[in-house]
């Protein structure tokens, strides 16, 4: 068996509308069509849901409405499977392309947060955004429907029923994920922007299929990355932890350096300012002349009032 052909074979069932005859697959790949029926039967076994079509055109096709996750192999069998497509003699188009999709899978499963307890607290504190996520997750739990008025980003409210299945924290944002009967369809909606929301009757469950990464947040979307190194004293040490992780923090003699990449925008040039005198920008260049631009202003309009 070689593991690019089995991926390729794979990736070709979920690109096509249609079915996929033994014939063609034997072509692309250039092995037998008894090569090709031991593949899809190693791929059924591995829990793949194909599906064979008999008689003239027949071949095998992936059952509608199938998604292969991203944490369908772990990271090991990822970097295994996508070293095995870089060392394979044959480095054409499908190769090429198998790969960049592994690759791209295997970035949304190092990406990706499980819960792995079926428990999940959200200590409100009486605020309304806590309020609205517990009244949210009741309904998701007794499957019953929302109604809301929701406030979108254009500043258009409108009165909406949705199906609540599951609540989604992207960015720092709260999601969730609702099937809209305005819209007839599945919808993200951010609970910030629900201006009201009353429980109704229970309803019938759909199936599902939410991807985070649709979400197009306000914290990445457009926005250039930078990689930010900070010095960092024992006065800010704590603050800096919370905000990058413990991770990106290392003891250097007798401070620290911080170490992330992050968006480059206002809200960065803001958080470290907030971090106080403990805090020395030592890369990028440019964000540590936006600080001192940016505390010169300050200066001047204070010096003024």
């Amino acid at each position: 068996m070689q593991i690019p052909v089995l991926v390729g074979m794979l990736s070709t069932l979920l690109a096509s509308d249609g079915v996929v005859r033994a014939e063609d697959l034997a072509q692309k790949f250039e092995i037998s069509t008894r090569s090709v029926y031991r593949y899809m039967a190693m791929l059924s076994e591995g829990g793949v849901p194909i599906e064979s079509c008999l008689g003239r055109g027949g071949g095998w096709r992936i059952i509608e409405n199938y998604k292969l996750k991203a944490t369908y192999f772990t990271r090991e069998e990822y970097e295994r499977l996508i070293f095995c497509l870089q060392s394979f003699t044959l480095q054409d188009d499908v190769t090429r392309q198998a790969t960049q999709k592994l690759q791209g899978l295997n970035r949304s499963h190092s990406n990706a947060t499980l819960l792995k307890s079926e428990q999940f607290i959200v200590d409100s504190d009486g605020s309304v955004l806590g309020s609205l996520i517990n009244t949210l997750s009741d309904c998701i739990v007794q499957k019953k429907l929302c109604n809301i008025e929701y406030h979108s980003k254009q500043g258009v409210d409108t009165v909406r029923v949705v199906e609540p299945y599951c609540l989604i924290l992207k960015d720092g944002a709260w999601y969730v994920y609702c099937f809209c009967r305005l819209r007839r369809d599945f919808r993200y909606f951010k609970v910030s922007r629900i201006v009201r929301l009353d429980v109704g009757d229970k309803f019938t469950g759909r199936q599902f299929h939410a991807d985070s990464s649709v979400i197009q947040t306000d914290v990445l979307k457009g926005k250039e990355m930078c990689e930010v190194i900070l010095s960092v004293e024992s006065s800010a040490l704590s603050a800096c932890e919370e905000w990058l992780g413990v991770n990106c923090v290392a003891k250097m003699g007798e401070n620290y350096i911080a170490k992330a990449t992050l968006p480059y925008d206002e809200m960065l040039v803001n958080r470290i300012l907030s971090l106080g005198e403990g805090v020395h920008v030592e890369k990028p260049e440019r964000l540590r002349l936006a600080l001192v631009q940016r505390c010169n202003n300050i200066a001047l309009v204070n010096s003024v009032e």
